[in-house]
């Protein structure tokens, strides 16, 4: 049975029809065979200089070089016939060769007959008297390579050849081959034999074609001299023309899901299972609770995110995604653009700011749908919202207790303008500015307060420092800078509510681009969403339906949140919100945030990294892959565990695929035009001018509901000024 190995450098396009010239050259041991060729180590590659010759083929010009390398095993008692004759030819040579004479027969007995037994495969020849014991190097001088401790030895037969449209070109390939094997030579070395006359050229080419193994002559190596051309390249080989494995990863699970869009799976990118076949795996479901993704940008997070949200709305469950850019969006929505699916959707995009714009508005002081004991909560969600956005962590405690009693005073109005059927007089946070800095607006409506709330204002809040109120106005102002914000920010009913898309399966985007004020957006966002999950213990476990949300840009999103993200993955599993954050590095977290999540993730992702990103995420999976493994992960590929089973699974390779490819079936950029219109209707989405002109008169608006009387050019603050 012949082994053969074929290094080739392949032609990618066909061979033209011109004249062809081609080199020959069969690589035989110069001396005899028992005479070893260098040992190779791995450093250098004794691949390299081979691999460098084939990258230097123009494939493009019709060049191509081959190296056949045909191995024949040699039987164990081939081999010791071969011992046998090299230790009589030594021992022929007398003296000279041993420093000492060996008398006697070759086969005779004593110590002689057992060293010739033990080297000839155990045969012994009776007789002789007993003969001195040569020494043990003599021995191995007279076997050279041959020694049994060698190892497997191999009859070989060596083929090199080069074609080329120019003799120059041909000839230099082949001298680049040669070159490569040059690095062999030791006690021996191999010597090239072209084929000159046209018999010998024929033979060749019918050696190189079928694979007959008929050497030149006898030449025998053992494993280590073969051994640096038979294993797989490593990292010290550097050529371009390597295709390199991607480092040691485990195998995926061999019980890992295989996704074909079922409801209850997850799809995670394309797997190669045990089989050798590539499917799309999957995470359960009833597994996946809260992930983390990190790597580079541009490798591939954000699309993987984006082909779980699409799954999961298409499968029935409420999802909601942060897309600080936008662009997630604009992938996401003709494969969201199906009737059964669009009555769902809705989009919060804060980048439009024309005047005949729709848009949706949030009002997150609204107390529509709430009891009056959800006050604190909202109180809470605005107060550490906007707190955690300017930082003021201790530093500002007068700010943040102004900012709170505020936010309560403006939310009990909003609970007693919903409870008498006038939700439009609902207070917004830019009434909190009002309310701080119009002590006429504000004494008017103290009064519908519960004296409790009244005391703080009529005895505290004036005594307190000018300064305070700056700060606290300070946010309000950041929004007041940009329309879109004001639109959003700026009616009194909303038509954003997380906890009614929670409960009704609804597919929320929202893209809090085009102002400076993005991270005191993200940060009412998030606080939000923590709070809506938290409330939802107002309704049974088995009642409250699955609901996931994504956060890309982690790191931009964490320094706003201040914590809360933490609080997300720490509290919120038990109200079936599930949460997957994207970040190019996880070492910018806070240490709270990134301890959070990674203790309570199942489902740990990384692309290519920076290699102390990569070392920070090699360590959590306890050495079973290399941080270098990390760095050199190819575009849209992906080493991953998650939680199977209830049990963290090793990680496994990922191949990221495109929206386009997995869900190319619900492609449906016509339909877009009509999921406009129903996200119109979906969020009831109004003209920025609009809002924006009815903003104006709010403030008169909530004076003339709670007092009767409005405030004007002639009568402001006059209690007789009175509406009709």
């Amino acid at each position: 049975m012949t082994a053969t190995i074929d290094f080739t450098k392949p032609t990618t396009a066909p061979r033209p029809t011109a004249r062809r010239y081609v080199q020959r050259a069969e690589l035989t041991l110069a001396l005899a065979d028992q005479k070893p060729l260098a040992s190779l180590g791995l450093n250098p590659d004794p691949l390299q200089q081979l691999a460098a010759a084939m990258a230097s083929v123009r494939t493009e010009a019709g060049e191509c070089a081959d190296v056949v390398l045909d191995l024949v095993p040699v039987r164990e008692r081939q081999l010791a016939r071969r011992r046998r004759r090299l230790l009589a030819q030594s021992k022929r040579r007398g003296p000279s060769a041993y420093g000492e004479r060996l008398t006697g027969g070759l086969g005779g007995g004593g110590v002689w007959g057992s060293v010739t037994a033990a080297w000839s495969g155990g045969k012994t020849v009776s007789g002789g008297r007993g003969e001195r014991l040569p020494r043990m190097t003599d021995l191995r001088d007279g076997v050279g390579k041959f020694e049994p401790s060698a190892g497997a030895t191999f009859a070989v037969q060596l083929l090199l050849r080069t074609e080329a449209g120019h003799p120059q070109a041909a000839l230099a390939r082949m001298n680049q081959l040669l070159a490569a094997f040059a690095a062999t030579s030791g006690e021996n070395y191999l010597r090239p034999r072209r084929p000159r006359t046209r018999w010998r050229i024929a033979h060749f080419d019918r050696r190189f074609v079928t694979g007959e193994f008929v050497p030149r002559k006898r030449q025998w190596l053992t494993v280590p001299e073969l051994a640096g051309f038979l294993k797989p390249p490593t990292v010290k080989c550097r050529a371009s023309s390597v295709v390199r494995s991607g480092g040691l990863v485990p195998p995926a699970p061999s019980d890992l899901p295989v996704y074909t869009g079922q409801r209850d799976l997850v799809p995670l990118g394309t797997v190669i299972y045990s089989d050798g076949r590539e499917r799309i795996g999957a995470a359960k479901v009833k597994d996946l609770l809260f992930g983390l993704q990190l790597g580079k940008s541009g490798h591939g997070k954000t699309e993987a995110a984006l082909v779980q949200c699409i799954a999961m709305a298409h499968s029935g469950y409420g999802t909601w995604f942060l897309d600080p850019h936008g662009e997630g969006w604009v992938r996401a929505k003709p494969y969201l653009a199906h009737p059964h699916i669009a009555s769902r959707v809705w989009e919060i995009n804060l980048a439009h700011s024309e005047p005949d714009q729709l848009v949706a508005s949030w009002n997150p002081l609204s107390m529509e749908g709430r009891t009056l004991s959800a006050v604190k909560d909202v109180v809470r969600s605005v107060t550490e919202g906007i707190a955690a956005a300017q930082d003021w962590g201790d530093n500002a405690p007068r700010a943040r207790t102004i900012l709170a009693r505020g936010a309560q005073a403006l939310a009990l109005l909003n609970h007693q303008a919903v409870q008498a059927g006038q939700p439009d007089a609902q207070c917004t946070l830019f009434q909190l500015r009002s309310w701080l800095t119009d002590e006429d607006w504000r004494e008017q409506l103290l009064p519908k307060l519960p004296q409790r709330v009244r005391d703080y204002w009529e005895k505290t809040f004036p005594k307190l420092a000018n300064d305070a109120v700056p700060t606290v106005t300070y946010a309000i102002d950041r929004l007041d800078t940009s329309q879109a914000l004001q639109a959003f920010f700026g009616s009194p009913r909303s038509a954003y509510d997380v906890r009614t898309a929670m409960d009704t399966n609804r597919v929320v985007f929202v893209c809090p681009s085009g102002s400076e004020s993005d991270a005191l957006v993200s940060c009412l966002l998030i606080h939000d969403l923590h709070r809506a999950g938290l409330s939802r213990q107002d309704t049974p476990r088995d009642e409250r339906r699955t609901f996931w949300a994504w956060g890309d840009e982690l790191t931009a999103l964490d320094s706003s949140s201040k914590g809360f993200l933490a609080a997300i993955a720490e509290q919120l599993r038990k109200y079936e919100v599930r949460f997957i954050g994207m970040t190019q590095m996880a070492l910018r977290l806070s240490a709270i945030t990134r301890q959070s999540l990674l203790q309570n993730q199942s489902l740990l992702s990384t692309c290519a990294a920076d290699f102390d990103e990569a070392a920070f995420v090699a360590r959590r999976w306890n050495g079973h892959v290399t941080p270098e493994t990390i760095t050199e992960l190819p575009k849209y590929h992906y080493v991953m565990s998650i939680n199977l089973n209830g049990t963290p699974t090793k990680p496994f390779r990922v191949r990221g695929l495109p929206i386009e490819e997995l869900f190319a079936h619900y492609d449906n950029p016509a339909g877009v035009p009509d999921l406009d219109q129903a996200i119109d209707t979906n969020l009831r989405r109004r003209p920025v001018g609009e809002i924006l002109a009815a903003l104006e008169d709010l403030d008169a608006i909530v004076l003339a509901h709670h007092t009767g009387r409005r405030p004007d050019a002639t009568g402001a603050g006059d209690p007789t000024t009175l509406i009709d």
